[in-house]
């Protein structure tokens, strides 16, 4: 039994192993036919690779066959990709090369678009074109210039001809003009001893009206320096004349009744209310130093020549005003406007800004004009001239002078000197001020044309006969506030 046992187990070991012989013979047998099988594989597709890349190749270069023979078209950037290819394909590159030589007859000008080889031969016929007319023009400018040059030469000795013809009739001329000339040089040597005794005889004459010019110069030199002397005496005289004292009265104080008084002056002077008269005593004869004894202001016009004004700055008991008494006001002279200039930056309230404007404002209120404004800078607005009254300088410049710099007050100084040239009257800002100034400003009345209603009482009639008061009226037995004060005649 064990016997048995022994042989079925070595039977089933001997066919286990000749099973794993035969499938291990079978496994080898599978492996090498999968591997031939698989080299076999990579070959073909080694070579179908191959075959895909040639032909490619092929298809690209018949593309570009097509696209040189104009089936097609290529941009700029392919064409000089173009010139620098290598194909490795001799003859393709062989073409490529004689392509792109080709393609530069067609010039810079014509894009790599319509260059191929099918629009090359138009492009030439045109070409040959362009340039058979070309020549033929040529030619024909050739054939023109040639006949004109003909023409030129065949004119050039016609002129020739008439030139040589006229140098001989010139020649012809200049012999008789020669023996002319010796005659009219003889002629001229005769003149020439004339005229030397005839120069002669002119400087002889020139130096006596020579000697002659010089004594009237010397005389008119001297009588110019006497002229200048008497100018200068004159402007000396006018400066005098023109001072800002009292020169005339312009009228008298016909009567007086309270603060009411009337002079003899009105519409037919050129009057107007507002204007602004000094008063002074009737018998004053010199009237330079003559005493301001009140102010008044004219309120109304009565007549041609009669005129009502009111007391603005009372006079002193010992001085009252009288009829006869005589008026004066530098800023109003009959049927004119008193002209005045004002001289650089004015200063008048002393909070160091300039007071131009309002200094106009009050010469325009009380019956002036500013005709000229002089700048530190020596500029003239306006026009300075003589008809100019009063040259209106700043009290204060001297204090100031080291504020300015030299050109300043060379050009201050040369406007005083032209004012007293003209024969102006220099003034300083304070006295124009003291003319303009009034002493209350509840007596104000409104400088111009026209007066407040409730700064004047109802007029009645004054007779003009009437020469002196029975009694002083009130304002002489009062002394308040508002007396006259110097010689200012003061603006209300």
């Amino acid at each position: 039994m064990v016997a048995r046992d022994d042989s079925v187990i070595r039977g089933s070991l001997i066919a286990s192993l000749i099973f794993l012989v035969l499938s291990f013979a079978l496994n080898f047998f599978l492996w090498k036919q999968a591997d031939v099988a698989s080299s076999e594989a990579a070959q073909i597709r080694e070579k179908l690779s191959s075959t895909g890349s040639e032909l490619k190749k092929i298809s690209d270069q018949s593309e570009l066959m097509k696209v040189m023979l104009g089936q097609g078209s290529m941009s700029e950037a392919e064409f000089e990709t173009l010139k620098q290819s290598s194909s490795g394909d001799p003859a393709m590159e062989a073409i490529e090369k004689q392509y792109v030589k080709d393609m530069s007859l067609f010039g810079a000008d014509v894009d790599a678009q319509s260059r191929n080889y099918s629009k090359l031969p138009e492009f030439l016929m045109s070409t040959i074109r362009s340039r058979n007319d070309q020549f033929r023009k040529a030619t024909e400018d050739v054939q023109k210039i040639r006949q004109q040059a003909d023409n030129d030469i065949a004119n050039a000795r016609k002129a020739q001809q008439v030139a040589e013809q006229k140098a001989l009739d010139l020649q012809k001329k200049l012999d008789s003009e020669k023996e002319l000339f010796v005659q009219d040089r003889e002629r001229m040597n005769q003149e020439k001893e004339k005229t030397r005794d005839s120069l002669t005889k002119l400087t002889q004459e020139y130096q006596n009206l020579n000697r002659q010019k010089i004594e009237e110069t010397t005389m008119l030199t001297r009588k110019k320096d006497q002229l200048q002397n008497t100018i200068e005496t004159q402007k000396y005289q006018l400066n005098q004349l023109r001072s800002d004292g009292f020169e005339n009265t312009q009228g008298r104080i016909r009567f007086v009744r309270g603060d009411i008084v009337t002079i003899n002056l009105g519409a037919g002077d050129a009057l107007r209310p507002g204007v602004t008269f000094g008063v002074i005593a009737g018998d004053e004869t010199r009237l330079k130093d003559a005493k301001v004894k009140a102010t008044i202001q004219v309120t109304r016009l009565l007549d041609e020549h009669l005129a009502e004004a009111r007391v603005v700055a009372r006079p002193e008991i010992k001085y009252p005003i009288i009829p006869n008494d005589q008026i004066y006001s530098p800023f109003w002279a009959p049927g004119r406007k008193v002209k005045i200039a004002l001289a650089g930056e004015i200063d008048i309230d002393g909070d160091g800004r300039p007071d131009n404007e309002a200094i106009k404002g009050m010469v325009q209120a009380a019956g002036a004009e500013v005709v000229a404004e002089v700048s530190t800078a020596g500029n003239v607005r306006g026009k300075l001239d003589a008809s100019v009254r009063f040259l209106v300088v700043d009290d204060k410049a001297d204090e100031r002078q080291e504020d300015l710099d030299a050109s300043q007050v060379k050009a201050i100084g040369d406007i005083k000197a032209r004012a007293n040239e003209l024969g102006l009257t220099i003034i300083p800002a304070w006295k124009l001020q003291a003319y303009l100034k009034t002493i209350n400003d509840t007596l104000t009345t409104p400088l111009g044309s026209a007066a407040r209603e409730e700064d004047f009482g109802p007029h009645t009639d004054i007779g003009t006969g009437q020469r002196y008061p029975t009694a002083l009226p009130e304002i002489y037995t009062r002394q308040l506030e508002g007396l006259q004060r110097g010689n200012e005649i003061l603006q209300p």
